[in-house]
């Protein structure tokens, strides 16, 4: 029964989504909600950033009417942190909000989820050598972890299709391992995340009237929803003997790309003497689109680089190989490092052709 209210929620986000974002963005016109072209954005015109509105609207309806009997004690927490997420990026799109009142509000979503709704981690699997954790180093972890993955997914949503496309891959490994390991709640909400999500991507990646981007609004609601449902697959009992790895190795590959392009931008800032959450274009996308790939293709090469490590995570699993967080994560940001350089270089050769 349950696969039949999956694949409700799954097209009735679609539809709802689809069919709202044009009205939307009718408004938006009108009241001129744009992302203005400036020297931090890659867009040349004007585009109104209105789609995490519907992205919203068709998500949560869909996932509310079609849950039914498969609500799970806590994700009420998830929702109203989802709520505050989308109050202050709407309201960040439309007057900007000064920085510590919008990470005021996210540590304060973070916290209800960590403390009210247990969405903490509790088994770290032998990384920095303990498995179990206690409450008191547990809360702490967990809410940092959730603040980092919201502002890194927030962080990585700066070409077309991006965000969306790493949302729909992220909501389909959630949600069916969800189904499979038996928390048909969360694989409903999750595959209404994937309808809503392919519906914005067909607006998102137009070059017509109906072009719009996310904003905030879209990308922080994504944030603190994928990092507290990665918390709480991870500590499904199922999910390492379903999969054969442990989840913390699975849940880094596929959030590969922010986790590393946010360490990379991090240690750049604070390696030229400037505030670590300062805006700037050295975002691994933005060397991507400087080196001569289209927003499209950018997107293609992270989302195939996100799956290579996912495959390498199982690879490793099934030839019985010991693999930790750490040694995952000096992989990635090694490979990070390889394709930064070579995207430096090939940009330099272009430039170099250019003036010949």
């Amino acid at each position: 029964m349950a696969i039949i209210y999956i694949i409700a929620a799954l097209g009735l986000s679609f539809l709802l989504t689809y069919f709202a974002i044009p009205p939307i963005i009718t408004v938006a016109n009108e009241k001129k909600l744009f992302d203005m072209p400036n020297s931090r954005r890659l867009n040349e015109v004007a585009v109104p950033m209105v789609g995490g509105i519907a992205i919203f609207l068709g998500w949560i309806v869909a996932s509310l009417l079609c849950l039914q009997g498969n609500f799970v004690n806590g994700m009420q927490y998830l929702f109203v942190s989802m709520l505050s997420m989308f109050f202050i990026g709407l309201k960040d799109d439309i007057v900007t909000i000064v920085a510590w009142k919008k990470f005021a509000i996210q540590v304060c979503a973070a916290t209800l989820l960590v403390i009210l709704g247990d969405f903490r981690i509790i088994n770290t699997y032998g990384f920095f050598g303990v498995d179990v954790l206690s409450e008191w180093v547990s809360i702490p972890l967990s809410v940092m972890l959730i603040l980092f993955i919201t502002n890194a997914i927030n962080l990585i949503d700066g070409i077309d299709g991006l965000s969306s496309s790493l949302s729909i891959l992220a909501s389909l490994c959630l949600g069916g391992g969800f189904y499979l390991t038996g928390a048909p709640g969360y694989a409903i909400v999750c595959f209404a995340l994937l309808g809503s999500q392919v519906a914005f991507l067909r607006f998102n990646l137009s070059k017509g009237k109906n072009r719009t981007f996310m904003g905030d609004t879209g990308s922080l609601v994504l944030g603190i929803f994928l990092a507290a449902t990665a918390i709480y697959f991870s500590n499904s009992v199922e999910v390492a003997n379903l999969f054969f790895i442990s989840p913390p190795v699975m849940m880094l590959s596929l959030f590969i790309v922010p986790v590393t392009d946010t360490l990379r931008v991090f240690f750049i800032r604070v390696r030229d003497n400037r505030s670590p959450f300062s805006p700037d274009m050295n975002h691994f996308h933005h060397l991507l689109i400087r080196s001569g790939m289209t927003h499209v293709q950018g997107t293609c090469f992270l989302i195939a680089y996100t799956m290579l490590f996912m495959l390498l995570a199982y690879l490793f699993s099934y030839l019985k190989m010991e693999i930790t967080i750490s040694f995952f994560l000096i992989l990635a940001l090694s490979f990070v490092a390889i394709f930064s350089i070579a995207a430096i270089s090939n940009r330099k050769s272009n430039k170099g052709e250019g003036t010949q």
